[in-house]
């Protein structure tokens, strides 16, 4: 059986450092918590090297972000003072510069500063919709409510963010593969089988001449293939830097076939369930359009966006704000929206919009692979019928020569 170490604050306040042994973290953390202590932390010390830290990859990440807010909602409500609170969590934090942000939160909360105003001084790790978030719910004294619902928008954003990459990942796997034998084969095989029918003076025909060719071109110049790929990720990346680039590249992305719908509806889905969320704090319908245009991650939206919150002011309607870009909004999400502005629930118009793209991305999630293998497989028969044929063919000519 496992031993745990752990870390945790007992009913008195007091941080209680040890170790449990359990059959599974989780019967260690219930067995902890059992006289109603919390679990700061909880680990195997016998984890492996590749599952701890490391150093170089720093920053907050979306798995802290959630812990963080858990956390701070659990310790607030158990009565545990929010410096009190915020310092215990900046224990668990990898970063050295995250966990100094978060002392600082603290530091500005003793002094007198709302959560809220301390966590403005830092929008790399926390980002507005979520200080806006905890400032409406501070002031309207639901400020453990607010954090509790903001860890569990970040889990949904968190599994909806795996399941993209997981649909994407998948054929840039299969293509990669295919790149890595195809290489191999020029490097490893070719080479002697391209000596063979030199000295067995067999004619080469055109298909083996130009597989033969190339395999030639590239192990003479063995730094083009990663120098071609080094140099098209410096250029995407530098190309992402610059808002009117990465206009033109996540434009061409929205028209992409199958990811493109993918696309639309995780930025959907970011958007709207923002907007439900700011709205339900009880933010205004202005404020809560410009903030929640910033957690999309796609640039064309953005910039659609942008002209809303000033048609917004003179009175416009949020659903005809949006009716000129009906290739970014269709026809069903304006109606729903115009249905919520005339009935004064806005915010079931919102939820009920961000759980259809949710549906949405998780169907088509699931469907991408189904659509996509048969394609893929077919590239693959299709490359590996041309190489066996460019290898195979000069062999049988021999052989018919032989006979």
């Amino acid at each position: 059986m496992p031993d745990f170490q752990y870390k945790i604050l007992t009913k008195d306040r007091k941080i209680k450092e040890g170790t449990i042994s359990a059959l599974f973290k989780f019967n260690a953390r219930r067995a902890l918590s059992r006289d109603g202590s919390i679990v700061i932390q909880i680990f195997d010390p016998a984890t492996p090297i590749f599952e701890k830290n490391i150093p170089f990859l720093g920053g907050f990440s979306l798995g802290e972000k959630i812990y963080f807010f858990r956390n701070l909602a659990m310790m607030i409500d158990s009565g545990v003072s929010m410096v009190e609170s915020l310092e215990i969590i900046s224990d668990q934090v990898k970063d050295g510069k995250v966990k100094k942000s978060i002392l600082k939160i603290g530091e500005d909360v003793r002094n007198g500063k709302k959560l809220s105003d301390a966590m403005r001084k830092f929008p790399k790790y926390f980002p507005q919709y979520i200080i806006e978030n905890v400032n409406m719910g501070d002031m309207a004294g639901r400020l453990n409510e607010t954090l509790n619902r903001i860890s569990a928008d970040l889990e949904k954003d968190d599994e909806l963010r795996k399941k993209v990459a997981g649909a994407v990942a998948y054929p840039l796997v299969i293509v990669g593969v295919m790149f890595i034998v195809m290489i191999a084969l020029m490097f490893f095989i070719l080479p002697g089988i391209s000596q063979l029918f030199i000295d067995l003076e067999a004619p080469i025909p055109l298909p083996t001449k130009i597989l033969l060719d190339s395999a030639d071109f590239l192990r003479t110049n063995p730094l083009l293939v990663p120098g071609v790929l080094l140099g098209f990720i410096l250029l995407i990346t530098i190309g992402l830097k610059f808002r009117k680039t990465r206009y033109i590249l996540h434009y061409i992305m929205l028209k992409l076939p199958v990811f493109g719908e993918l696309i639309k509806d995780y930025n959907l889905v970011l958007f709207f369930r923002s907007l439900e969320s700011l709205f339900k704090s009880g933010i205004p319908i202005v404020a809560t359009v410009e903030i929640a245009r910033n957690t999309t991650n796609n640039e064309v939206y953005k910039k659609a966006l942008e002209g809303v919150k000033p048609a917004l002011l003179h009175g416009v309607s949020f659903s005809d704000t949006i009716a000129p870009f009906p290739k970014l909004f269709s026809k069903q999400t304006r109606k729903i929206i115009m249905v919520g502005e005339k009935s004064g629930k806005m915010e079931e118009s919102f939820s009920r919009i961000s759980d259809y793209y949710l549906r949405a991305v998780d169907y088509k999630t699931r469907m991408l692979t189904v659509l996509i293998e048969p394609f893929l497989m077919l590239a693959l028969g299709i490359v590996v019928g041309l190489l066996a044929l460019s290898i195979f063919l000069p062999i049988y000519n021999l052989v018919g020569t032989i006979h």
